[in-house]
């Protein structure tokens, strides 16, 4: 696998641990331009805007994740931070600060009244550091203790977006903010929830084929639960308040490779992968005899197809038919062949047609032990085995081609970068890692790069930015003209002075190798 060196980076110290999830990186105040956003243990939250701090607030408690969106659907974002202890603070921007966008007004006055937020703040929501003070925190609610990750989107295709968090006890549940036209009167109304069999790895949105939203939940043992949540299955906010009920499809999948594997190591899994201009062509499932008679892999090491060969066994595994009423949903349930869209017109999808009009995106899975596999459709497109363990999974467009190409992290530095057709390279950190996270980063206003963000056991942030790479697969140098090729030997050779000039074959040797300058010539 070829190695690449990354230089160009920003550094910073930081008092106090920070957990796998509490880091990210977006537009935190509508500027136009993405933040990195930090949380710490001792409950400091750090904004960083180019190579400074922007904004610091302490006090906030021990910070477990956090996450960027349009919480309040206002189609601007904020910034959610919980803690361990279970207080959601909303953090908001009421002005933009780069005057070169044009949005220095502020937006909804009323809601950033003090008078009006005065009752929320009767648990201490932190203190704002005078150098900054350019975050507000607009909200404070009490949610169930010990969430560890967070996400913010649509999960119900009703265009509005939810918060989901994922909890140590296998609980994921779901809220939306509801309010009057004003955020300091809202709160988050809890709409599901649902229980895992085992411990949460991470959670990621996924979309179907009909873009259907659908929620994957990383589950140990390199398996997943899928949740399909309809704007139906939610309850009337009053009724959520009462109980929290667990309504939608959910299907668990378990991946054949995953038999090969210890049951209890921990998932990670990014969905939506951004396909670019790729076209993946239909993949035959390959028997076993088809997988002991071909071609020896060009590769051999630790970087190799790993269980399941290319197009190998569907997601679920290869067990035994049971009839669909006994058995859980299946992932035909995810793609039903009628379906009703916000406007409440019924699309009804023709199975005689062959041609797909759209295309669901892959998804990646890894695994601790070091297996990486690139899924879509249900179908394993690839596997491949590193010997670190690997414990963060992301995505980056890092060729500029359109494409996300798969981020992995190991606990001892080693970042693996690799494209949907597995190209991969490799980057050796210098320190064992804490938290990391991948994102377009802004170090000057109006531009950004990909960018990915190490935090270490001694806290240090180092953000590598302009991770570009022009490519991550080696290309001969292109062959010379054969034209030009000519017209550079005739010039070599018109600039050789005679033999009789030259002293001997060492002077004959530093002409070759160093040109006409060095030589000597007998007079």
């Amino acid at each position: 696998m070829r190695a690449v060196n990354f230089v160009d980076r920003l550094q910073w110290d930081i008092a106090g641990n920070v957990f796998r999830h509490g880091l990210a990186i977006g537009d935190v105040d509508n500027d136009g331009d993405n933040e990195l956003v930090v949380g710490t243990s001792k409950g400091d939250l750090l904004i960083f805007k180019g190579s400074d701090i922007w904004h610091k607030t302490t006090g906030l408690g021990l910070i477990t994740c956090l996450a960027i969106g349009d919480i309040f659907n206002y189609g601007r974002n904020a910034l959610v931070v919980i803690c361990g202890d279970g207080w959601v603070h909303i953090f908001y921007s009421p002005r933009s600060v780069n005057p070169n966008t044009g949005f220095s007004t502020v937006v909804n006055k009323e809601c950033l009244d003090n008078a009006k937020l005065d009752a929320i703040f009767e648990h201490n929501p932190g203190e704002v550091d005078q150098m900054s003070g350019k975050m507000e925190c607009v909200h404070l609610q009490r949610i169930p203790t010990n969430t560890k990750i967070v996400l913010l989107a649509d999960i119900d295709r009703d265009g509005a977006n939810e918060m989901i968090i994922g909890l140590t006890d296998r609980v994921v549940r779901s809220y939306r903010w509801s309010s009057n036209a004003d955020l300091g009167t809202g709160k988050l109304i809890g709409l599901n929830k649902w229980e895992c069999a085992n411990q949460i790895g991470t959670l990621t949105l996924q979309h179907t084929n009909d873009r259907t939203p659908t929620l994957l939940v990383a589950q140990p043992g390199g398996t997943f639960m899928r949740i399909k949540c309809t704007s139906d299955n939610c309850r009337s906010q009053e009724t959520c308040v009462q109980s929290e009920t667990a309504e939608g499809c959910i299907d668990y999948q378990t991946l054949g490779i995953s038999r090969m594997r210890n049951s209890n190591i921990s998932t990670e899994i990014i969905g939506n992968l951004a396909p670019g201009n790729k076209r993946y062509s239909s993949i035959k499932i390959c028997s076993k005899k088809d997988i002991h008679e071909s071609t020896p892999l060009e590769f051999s090491g630790t970087d190799q197809v790993d269980g399941n060969i290319i197009g190998g066994n569907a997601v679920r595994g290869e067990f035994p038919t049971v009839h669909k009423k006994t058995i859980l949903p299946s992932y035909d349930d995810f793609t039903n062949n009628s379906c009703i869209n916000n406007e409440g017109i019924i699309e009804i999808k023709d199975n005689n047609n062959e041609e797909e009009v759209m295309e669901s995106k892959p998804y990646a899975v890894a695994t601790l032990d070091g297996t990486i596999m690139l899924v879509k459709d249900e179908i394993i497109l690839w596997a491949m085995q590193v010997d670190h363990q690997i414990f963060a999974l992301s995505c980056l467009d890092v060729t500029a081609d359109g494409t996300d190409e798969i981020v992995i992290c190991t606990w001892d530095g080693q970042t693996y970068i690799l494209d949907q057709d597995r190209n991969s390279v490799r980057f050796q950190f210098e320190e064992p890692v804490r938290s990391f996270c991948t994102g377009n980063y802004s170090l000057s206003p109006g531009t950004s790069s990909p960018s990915l963000v190490y935090i270490t056991f001694t806290n240090k942030i180092f953000l590598y930015y302009d991770v570009f790479l022009p490519s991550l697969v080696v290309k001969s140098l292109p062959s010379l003209d054969v034209s030009v090729k000519q017209n550079e030997e005739d010039r070599i050779l018109d600039d050789v002075p005679p033999l009789g000039q030259l002293r001997d074959k060492r002077q004959l040797r530093e002409y070759l190798l160093y040109g006409t300058n060095t030589l000597e010539y007998k007079y």
